[in-house]
């Protein structure tokens, strides 16, 4: 370990600091994951499912050979795409692997995986250093009804995992704690995380606890610079978020997001699972008529009722090296589509 830099800057971080800092994250995260007995589960990065709510990308296999691909200006079209693929068969590809991970509760009550998943980049976001396009979600379920179990056992995951960070640090000389790796990565065990309603977080961003839309970044950021240390908020209503999740009696959603202090913002969201196929059915058509009715077939079949969240990894990678961007933690083998992003010039 390397001691360095007597400020709380953020800084760019050299490809073997990308690499050992992602590969310390990762073991600290399983031993959490093995001390509170879940069984690692491999992911399926593409399906025939259509995620409710996501902004999906697609993958188009060939018929025994590459699907056929053209480019702008290898075709005469009126269309305004840059690119055209035909091919045998196309799959959905992974968001957030959130019904997947449901189904194999039914057998397996407590699971997880490292998800792969590609988001497309609403306008601004590249420009925010706390979003790409393929990035990596530590997907966690168990089967519970409670939100109280969601934030007793959520924190206890990063407080273990915090706790393991700081003991493999000293033996690595590829990580450079500098004092805002240090503040961020001890702000994970300092102890119980608060938590506040949806409700209350828009009063303490200076909203009408009335008002429509979840918070901005801004409003994010300001939020978040209240706390020292990570903070849950939870029962949102309708008209929020962009995924189903189960309604309360109250009229409110139980779904939560676990959030980072010092102005980092949101590292997970979850929620307690849709009750019946009905309801997931309902929410779907809300948020826009596309739902594959397997995943409200398995909830009526199975009769499993699970919460869980998905950790973003690069996130939290960002946090606790005290990196300048998420760009730090695109791999140096990573050819893929993060690789377009370009680094905001630094004022």
């Amino acid at each position: 370990m390397k001691v360095e830099i007597e400020n709380l800057d953020t800084r760019q971080l050299a490809y073997n600091e990308t690499y050992a800092w992602t590969s310390t994250l990762l073991k600290s995260l399983r031993n959490s994951m093995d001390l509170f007995k879940f069984d690692e589960i491999v992911p399926t990065p593409f399906s025939r499912r259509y995620e409710p709510g996501a902004k999906h990308s697609v993958i188009v296999l060939g018929d025994k050979t590459l699907p056929d691909i053209r480019e702008n200006g290898d075709h005469d079209s009126s269309s305004n795409s840059k690119v055209e693929v035909a091919g045998e068969q196309y799959y959905y590809m992974s968001v957030s692997h959130v019904v997947e991970k449901q189904m194999a509760t039914e057998y397996l009550p407590k699971v997880y995986c490292l998800a792969p998943c590609l988001r497309l980049l609403m306008e601004g976001e590249e420009l925010s250093a706390k979003h790409i396009y393929s990035f990596f979600q530590f997907e966690i379920e168990w089967r519970t009804e409670r939100m109280e179990d969601v934030f007793d056992l959520g924190e206890k995951i990063l407080y273990e995992a915090g706790n393991k960070i700081l003991s493999l640090i000293d033996n690595n000389d590829n990580l450079t704690l500098t004092p805002l790796a240090k503040r961020n990565t001890e702000s994970l065990v300092k102890g119980s995380y608060p938590r506040i309603t949806f409700e209350e977080a828009l009063e303490r961003v200076g909203r009408s606890k009335d008002s429509e839309g979840d918070l901005t970044s801004e409003e994010d950021a300001l939020l978040s610079n209240q706390f020292d240390t990570p903070f849950w908020i939870y029962n949102y209503p309708a008209g929020v978020r962009d995924s189903i999740y189960h309604e309360s009696p109250k009229g409110v959603f139980q779904t939560y997001d676990l959030m980072l202090p010092f102005g980092y913002g949101e590292l997970t969201t979850g929620g307690i699972r849709p009750t019946s196929g009905e309801e997931i059915i309902n929410q779907s058509k809300t948020l826009g008529n596309s739902y594959h009715p397997e995943y409200a077939q398995w909830k009526d079949k199975s009769q499993v009722q699970t919460a869980g969240f998905g950790i973003g990894l690069e996130r939290l990678l960002k946090f606790i090296s005290g990196a300048e961007s998420i760009l730090d933690f695109i791999q140096y083998h990573d050819a893929g589509p993060n690789t377009t992003i370009t680094r905001p010039i630094q004022k």
